[in-house]
């Protein structure tokens, strides 16, 4: 029987049935394999997400829709996928040892790692709000599980309860939102939603329904003041867990506010603009400002990630004003443009230089020591003079520092809202990135200054000074030589606008 008579163009869809399959193939395994073939499922696991990598770049360029329009395979789509899948196999290759000090000996750690991934795949095909929202749920369900993954730790519990309890009342006001836009415009295909807001206009209901996806995504991306899971989560969940949901996620939950507000709602967009104006204002500064009393590494960095989602939001808001609507249509300008290369481009910066820093923290880790306090950094920079430079390496990036990949992201996205005209915008993200630099050099000054409380060794581990050596060189390389990758950014524009 052929199936692609029931499922037109199949083909777009290789990438995420592959997965599902393997994703299902390690949950059998899981069953017949005893504690001691652990690195099997590890093993496994990498296999399957390079293969998976591979079908992805041989069907690159293979653009089109499927399911009744609700599915688009386009180059922003594979953009992410990609991303995706890079912060999958960097996470496998981190967790091994780090997985066995913490005793986490479970093959369905990885396969949540792919399910998430899965839902992630979902999330940035959506063509359909309720695409997304089905992908949102399944990438979600899964890093509740994982941010619980260390049954035995108070903290990992109390965490995963947090976060689960306030990411399902989330979730229920994303799809409130949902469903008021629908019987607004009787559709949830992203393109007709544009349509019916630019035929009909846009009535009290269809802009509660707008703010209350606002409101939804605005948890996924841990957004001021829906942010108050992310330090307890990022805190309590394994590390090599809060380094994949710093990056991942977050970029899956970007990849949803691309889709629907440069799309769907842009008709509306005089309506929900100075709101996204607001949330990446105060996340700016407030995930600055918390971030300067924090002595814990990881929720230090929990702090910077949300001050990050403020810096990207800002690309999403100078789109939004840049975006011309007039008779009937939406006319996206070059400056228009420029505002969502320059989102793409930061999601692919941050990816590595915060993967990298939570490298250097899951490096510190031994029987003995936790490795998440800055006062374990101190003297770094005297035992492990390499380590120390790479933490200094991706603190710099993070900081927004020349010539590091991080610089880049901010310039692309502060020239974006200028260009907008968004000036106090820009002076809030310049004046907030100038507060990060004290809490980012209070590491630094722990590895180069301060002397060492104890002696300690790091983590022996290939893998994971392999996923170092790869963030190191992309943080570096993406800053001194941007183009290529601001071009693939260019070239991930919506195929089909």
């Amino acid at each position: 029987m052929d199936i692609s008579a029931f499922i037109p163009e199949i083909d777009l869809i290789y990438p995420e049935v592959f997965l599902a399959l393997w994703s299902f193939f390690l949950l059998c395994a899981g069953i017949f394999l005893s504690k001691k073939d652990y690195n099997v499922i590890s093993v496994t696991t990498l296999i399957g997400l390079v293969a998976t990598a591979i079908i992805l770049v041989l069907n690159f360029n293979n653009y089109g829709t499927t399911f009744s329009d609700a599915f688009i395979a386009d180059g922003f789509s594979n953009f992410f996928k990609v991303l995706f899948i890079i912060a999958g196999i960097l996470t496998v290759l981190m967790s091994g040892k780090y997985n066995a000090i913490e005793g986490i000996v479970k093959g369905e750690y990885y396969v949540l790692i792919c399910f998430s991934i899965l839902g992630m795949f979902i999330i940035s095909s959506g063509n359909d709000l309720m695409v997304i929202y089905i992908g949102i749920e399944l990438m979600a369900l899964s890093i509740y599980a994982l941010v619980g993954f260390k049954k035995r730790d108070i903290r990992s519990n109390e965490a995963a309860l947090k976060y689960f309890v306030l990411g399902a009342f989330s979730s229920g006001i994303l799809l409130y939102g949902i469903s008021l836009l629908y019987g607004e415009t009787s559709s949830t295909n992203i393109l007709e939603v544009q349509t019916a807001l630019l035929q009909n206009g846009f009535s009290r209901l269809s802009i509660l329904g707008i703010v209350l996806i606002i409101v939804g995504l605005a948890f996924k991306i841990a957004a001021v003041p829906f942010h108050l899971w992310c330090p307890d989560a990022y805190d309590g969940a394994p590390t090599a867990i809060t380094a994949f949901m710093s990056v991942a996620p977050k970029a899956a939950g970007f990849a949803a506010f691309l889709r629907i507000f440069t799309i769907a709602v842009i008709p509306a967009k005089d309506k929900w603009f100075i709101l996204l104006w607001l949330l990446s204002a105060f996340t700016m500064i407030i995930g600055n400002v918390l971030a300067v009393a924090q002595d814990n590494v990881k929720r230090l960095l929990a702090y910077s990630s949300i001050a990050h989602a403020g810096y990207a939001l800002m690309g999403i808001v100078a789109a939004g004003k840049l975006v011309q609507v007039a008779d009937g249509r939406v006319i996206f300008s070059e400056e228009g443009r420029l505002a969502v290369y320059a989102v793409l481009f930061y999601m692919l910066a941050y990816t590595f230089m915060n993967l990298g820093a939570f490298t250097v923290v899951i490096f510190l880790r031994n029987n003995s020591l936790r490795g998440d306090r800055i006062a374990d950094f101190s003297g770094l920079a005297r035992i492990k003079p390499f380590y120390a430079a790479a933490m200094g390496i991706f603190l710099l990036s993070l900081m927004g520092i020349p010539p590091m990949a991080g610089f880049v992201g901010k310039f692309y996205i502060f020239g974006a809202a200028i260009k907008a005209k968004l000036y106090y915008l820009a002076v809030i993200g310049i004046l907030t990135s100038a507060v990060s630099v004290y809490y980012y050099f209070k590491i630094i000054k722990a590895m180069y200054i301060d002397k060492p409380s104890e002696r300690f060794s790091l983590l022996v581990s290939k893998p994971l000074a392999l996923v170092l050596v790869v963030s190191m060189i992309m943080t570096l390389l993406i800053g001194l030589y941007p183009g290529p990758f601001l071009n693939l950014a260019r070239e991930s524009f919506f195929i089909f606008m």
